[in-house]
């Protein structure tokens, strides 16, 4: 008897061995003070809990795409200033009555660390002055941990877990 592997367990398998394929690159320097990263990237909530409404989000329910365009100054080695701006569309299901397939955007400010190349982690504050569809402003403070890992020169694969907390949630 075979089983057969789940998206999801084929996409943890798959950055399990990216990771360690990339553990045996030799380290690249770590970003040094005057450096400026831009970063464009697009994103998919993988599962979440919202502990205001207590409800729980995975692929099975909702599909949202989001892209990030962001730009950041590291002000001493390895530590960055940064700004992005986060656009989020729904791809399914399809919005409520009323709502809109543009589902969020946020200005993201944020301070990061690159503590060990490839890992890094960040501390956002979030304002969101549209989500759900709608114009419902969101506060939040995010932590984030992640690794980026090099797949060219100038493009990088990055995995990250982000903990929000809104202290201004909608309702």
């Amino acid at each position: 008897m075979t089983t057969r592997a789940t998206p999801l367990k084929w996409l943890l398998c798959a950055a399990m061995a990216l990771a360690l394929s990339s553990a045996t690159v030799a380290a690249h320097a770590g970003p040094k003070r005057g450096d400026v990263l831009q970063t464009d990237s697009l994103s998919m909530l993988v599962a979440s809990h919202d502990y205001t409404t207590h409800q729980n989000s995975t692929l099975r329910n909702t599909l949202n795409l989001s892209g990030n365009v962001g730009l950041h100054y590291y002000f001493v080695n390895r530590v960055r200033a940064g700004m992005n701006l986060q656009f989020t569309e729904r791809l399914w299901p399809k919005p409520i009555a009323g709502g809109s397939r543009f589902q969020r955007f946020a200005l993201m400010p944020q301070l990061g660390w690159s503590f060990y190349d490839p890992f890094y982690t960040a501390l956002i504050f979030s304002y969101a002055p549209r989500t759900l569809g709608g114009a419902t402003p969101d506060l939040a403070v995010l932590v984030a941990l992640g690794a980026a890992f090099p797949v060219s020169r100038r493009v990088k694969l990055s995995l990250a877990l982000e903990v929000p907390f809104a202290f201004l949630h909608h309702r």
